[in-house]
Parts: C-alpha cells; structure tokens; sequence
C-alpha cells in the first residue's frame, strides 16, 4: 500500500507540472527533479519495508518503480534534444531528428526479444526479470548505468524503463518533426511552385550538391530531392535514373544551368538596355 501511494503522489505532481508548464525544457526539467526525488523516496521505503511476497515484489519493479524512472529517461532525452537541435534552419533539424529515430530503433532492435515478450505479455520470466534475486545470475545485455544497486534493481527493471521512456521519446520526435514539417508546409501553401521539368530540378540539386551547397556538400543527395521536392511541389520521380539520362545526354549534358546561365545575361542586358 506504501507504494501505491507514493506513486500516487508522483502521478499527482506530474500531472500539476503538464497543467501548469508549457515549455518543453521547463517541463522537462521539472520533471526530472520530481522523478528523481521520487526514486530516492521509493529506494528508501524499499530498503525499510521490503516486500510480503515475491508476486508483491514483482508488481513493484515491473509496474511502479518503472513509472518515474521512464519519466526520467524521456525527459533526459527529450532535453537533451532540445539542447542539440540546431539553430540553423528546419532542414536541418529535420535531419538531426531522423538519426535521432535512428538510433532509437535501433535501440529497439538490440532488445527486440524482450520487446516480444514484453508484447506478447507472458509473465514465464517474471520472477527472474523483476525480482533483485536474479539481478546476477541471468544473461542480460547490459545497459546504462553498469552498477546497479543490489536492493533496488532486478536484471531487467531498468531495460523495461528505457524501452518505456524511449517509445515516448519516439512519439515526441514523431511530432516534432511533424510539426517543423508544418511550418514548411504553410510556408509552401504561400506557394511557390517549380514549373520547370523534372531533369532540369534534378540537374539543380545535383549541380548545387556538387558546390557543397547543403549542409557543406555532407547531406544524402536524395534528401534533398525529397525535402526541395515536397517544399516545391514537385511529383517524386526516380531521381537517380533522370540523373544518369542526364549523363548519357549527347552534346550538351548540364542543359538547365547553360539556359539559365544564358537567360540570366540576356535579362540583366535587357535591364541595362543594351539590347535596346
């Protein structure tokens, strides 16, 4: 009963913090303050109390301990986030979202076969998962932190934790690229539009990646086409074979920048009236 209503109360207090901030660094530093309050009040009532049964012993670790200490993962992260994005335009931040996802699901995929028996909510392993009898004396892959207290962790309490923290962190950069995305798409609803042909885009983006141009020359050439595409309204199409019909072009190979090179002089000619 002791421990229902500590996670109670922490339930409580975390619900008065989403009410009242609206900031996610505020929110998220908050938060971490009141998670790690609340694992050192249950360490402490742990170390007093103890459990009544093995049954009792598991509820905590795989049902109430893992509560603030995913709240403290997702947070760390989502800070930790925010403090990394870059400042330097949304296609970057687009960018550095995606090895984000990236390396959560690839978190995901190294515990894939505790994923499963975590979804298919089998109960076999239980006792050797979430009781601190076991904490070393099953094979389990290790995670942060290496030590782990030998009267308040089991084997697996602390994976459970992460997985749970790290599907929330998934939600948030799902929805933080969604709604940079937004943005850029509001902007596009202004609109601007590329009227030209699809080879003569895929010849810019290649000509302007050959300059280094984005991100210094280092992003993925199909990136752009996708994002510079979706930004100007243009129907995907495989850019990777347009640009090699580009190349097996006979006679003039960069058609678009020779147009736009020589339309360009004749417009500024015009301006300065000497075709007049």
């Amino acid at each position: 009963m002791l421990y229902e209503e500590l996670l109670k109360s922490f339930n409580e207090e975390l619900e008065d913090i989403h009410l009242r901030i609206s900031t996610p660094m505020e929110e998220a530093n908050l938060v971490i303050a009141l998670c790690t309050l609340s694992l050192a009040k249950f360490q402490k009532a742990v170390e007093k109390h103890g459990f009544q049964s093995i049954d009792k012993e598991i509820s905590f670790f795989k049902s109430v301990k893992v509560i603030p200490m995913q709240y403290l993962i997702y947070y760390t992260e989502l800070r930790s986030c925010e403090l990394n994005m870059p400042k330097g335009g949304e296609l970057l931040q687009i960018q550095f979202l995606e090895n984000l996802e990236k390396k959560v699901n690839q978190f995901f995929n190294k515990h894939k076969e505790f994923l499963v028996y975590l979804e298919l909510e089998h109960t076999l392993l239980d006792k050797y998962y979430y009781t601190r009898k076991y904490l070393n004396k099953i094979q389990s892959i290790k995670t942060y932190p290496y030590y782990k207290d030998p009267n308040f962790n089991t084997s697996h309490d602390a994976l459970l934790a992460r997985i749970h923290g790290f599907e929330l962190f998934s939600s948030y950069i799902i929805q933080r690229k969604f709604n940079i995305e937004h943005s850029i798409n509001n902007f596009i609803e202004k609109k601007l539009i590329w009227s030209g042909s699809y080879a003569g885009f895929i010849e810019f983006v290649y000509g302007c990646q050959a300059m280094g141009y984005f991100n210094d020359g280092n992003a993925e050439t199909s990136k752009i086409v996708e994002i510079l595409g979706d930004f100007l309204g243009i129907d995907k199409g495989n850019s990777s074979r347009t640009y090699n019909e580009i190349k097996a072009r006979k006679g003039l190979r960069i058609k678009f920048f020779e147009e736009t090179g020589k339309k360009s002089l004749r417009k500024m000619e015009d301006e300065d009236g000497l075709n007049s």
